[in-house]
């Protein structure tokens, strides 16, 4: 065999060398785009539809509604003489009991009338696993202007949802029995746009001696809870500040 074609030979097996390498290349990059493309798709996809969820048989707040300086939700006058502060935990059944069963009373006395000024503040319980994602999902809806209807969603809908161990696609549902845009909703839940503000507004529960939920403070003022022996204890308590501090 001539040395001409020996060298011939060698730059072939080169060539095949090189493009043995450059066919690797490519693979290993399809093989790592498809990867990442399948971890989107179970990050993003919608998974199994949730069932629907109980429509609340309450009505929507009457009173006008809007946010405190520090983002809290409230309703009612926004100048009325007495405010009202339920620390509250979305999971906690005591405060689904408040909101189901107490609550709409209190409004058409207190809030309605224009007395009041009732504020949301969160506080997630630190055992409940779904109380940070059931408060960002009212401040979600909230942000297409529906915080109040998606408590009530919540609230009532606590067993449904409460021990779901990704409870993201019930939530969705409940944004669409509401009639916001969905997609933008659950773009708000999985970007965890409102996660740090929840975790702020339980860091100021600490701070002002929230020890469990639903706590109430009247002006400032916490209300005694100290041997309440229910709900409806603690309510009352809270019923008999806003009496005083309205000088009745």
């Amino acid at each position: 065999m001539s040395t001409r074609s020996q060298r011939g030979r060698a730059v072939q097996k080169k060539q095949a060398a090189s493009l043995r390498t450059i066919y690797l290349v490519l693979g290993a990059l399809v093989v790592v785009a498809l990867a990442a493309g399948g971890i989107y798709a179970l990050q993003n996809q919608a998974g199994p539809a949730a069932p629907a969820g109980i429509v609340p048989g309450k009505p929507a707040p009457s009173a006008p509604v809007g946010t405190t300086a520090e983002g809290y939700y409230f309703k009612g006058q926004e100048s009325a003489p007495v405010t009202v502060v339920k620390f509250s935990d979305y999971q906690c059944p005591g405060c689904a009991y408040y909101a189901n069963s107490l609550g709409q009373a209190f409004d058409q006395e207190f809030v309605d009338s224009g007395r009041v000024k009732f504020v949301y503040q969160e506080y997630p319980l630190r055992g409940h696993s779904n109380a940070v994602p059931a408060a960002e999902a009212a401040r979600c809806a909230g942000d297409q202007g529906a915080y109040w209807r998606m408590h009530d969603f919540l609230f009532t809908n606590q067993r449904q949802w409460g021990q779901q161990a990704q409870p993201i696609n019930q939530f969705t549902k409940y944004a669409e029995q509401i009639g916001i845009d969905a997609a933008a909703f659950r773009q708000c839940m999985s970007s965890g746009t409102h996660r740090q503000e929840i975790l702020a507004a339980q860091a100021a529960g600490d701070q002002v001696g929230v020890s469990g939920t639903p706590s109430f403070a009247v002006n400032g003022q916490m209300v005694d809870t100290t041997g309440a022996q229910s709900v409806e204890d603690i309510a009352a308590r809270m019923r008999a500040a806003v009496s005083v501090a309205l000088g009745q």
